[in-house]
């Protein structure tokens, strides 16, 4: 499983508005999906799960997806993030 966490770094908490949607790739198309976590998704058949954590948002790949994918993903995830929130991130792989 691919791993990452999207930390905040002008702050410790994201503050995400009300009924917005921060959880989604900026141009990366993608569908919706039920389950666990605070958000899911799937690209290219690969499930994406989203958990809100102390430390940030975790992004976890549940299926086959190559790396590189999976970076470009997190990226354009942590650009909404900024986007939704106001507020500055990065994002860190987690594990492989």
């Amino acid at each position: 499983m691919i791993e990452f966490l999207i930390k905040r770094t002008d702050g410790e908490w994201f503050d995400f508005p009300s009924g917005s949607d921060p959880y989604r790739p900026v141009s990366i198309p993608y569908k919706k999906i039920e389950g666990w976590g605070d958000g899911r998704i799937e690209i290219d058949g690969c499930p994406i799960s989203f958990s809100f954590e102390d430390p940030g948002v975790q992004i976890s790949f549940e299926g086959d997806i190559e790396e590189q994918r999976a970076s470009a993903v997190a990226e354009q995830i942590r650009q909404s993030i900024e986007q939704v929130s106001g507020q500055m991130a990065k994002a860190v792989q987690i594990s492989w």
